[in-house]
């Protein structure tokens, strides 16, 4: 379902092909998506190298 589905006064079916408002909300998406995946990535290896370092320290159980 399209989310300007119920608050569009202009909205019409398959009308989200050509909405200018439409088109500004997609590249919206795609930038914020883009910012989470940046995020996620830097944590991620920042948390891997913290983790790789700590097993280095710790003494190994036999």
């Amino acid at each position: 379902m399209l989310p300007c589905r119920q608050t569009c006064s202009n909205y019409t079916p398959d009308c989200h092909k050509t909405c200018a408002k439409w088109k500004d909300f997609q590249q919206q998406q795609v930038l914020q998506r883009q910012q989470k995946k940046s995020y996620l990535k830097y944590y991620g290896e920042l948390c891997t190298t913290r983790i790789r370092q700590l097993s280095k320290l710790a003494p190994v159980w036999r």
